[in-house]
């Protein structure tokens, strides 16, 4: 697939991270790996096609996993702030550069609040 095709660009990737870590801590670049980070989106892939990087085919006999451990429900982060705070972010490391601004930090720190959800 070319660089440049209008289907690279679509596929979620990791933006640049805002420090080299292994500048700061030498002894970790020996660990260095690529690694594919399941993402796992709504689809409809046939049996032909791989779920590397795409949706998931999923035996339709077995159930989804699902965390069953008790959880607090009366406190969380809102939809719209996580949506916004991934626009944010995203459009931030488009940019490039160091990723978001100052002003921009201020306004996600108080995305990443808490609020009181019933």
């Amino acid at each position: 697939m070319r660089p440049d095709s209008p289907h690279r660009r679509s596929l979620r990737t990791t933006p640049p991270r805002p420090l080299d870590i292994e500048s700061e801590f030498s002894e970790l670049a020996g660990h260095r790996k690529t690694a594919t980070r399941p993402h796992p989106r709504p689809g409809d892939p046939g049996p032909d096609r791989s779920s590397v990087g795409g949706p998931f085919l999923w035996p339709g006999s077995e159930t989804w996993p699902v965390c069953r451990e008790p959880h607090r429900r009366d406190r969380g982060r809102r939809i719209e702030d996580v949506h916004e705070e991934r626009r944010m972010l995203a459009e931030a490391w488009r940019r490039g550069g160091a990723g978001p601004t100052e002003e921009e930090r201020a306004v996600l720190a108080g995305l990443e609040r808490e609020h009181l959800v019933p």
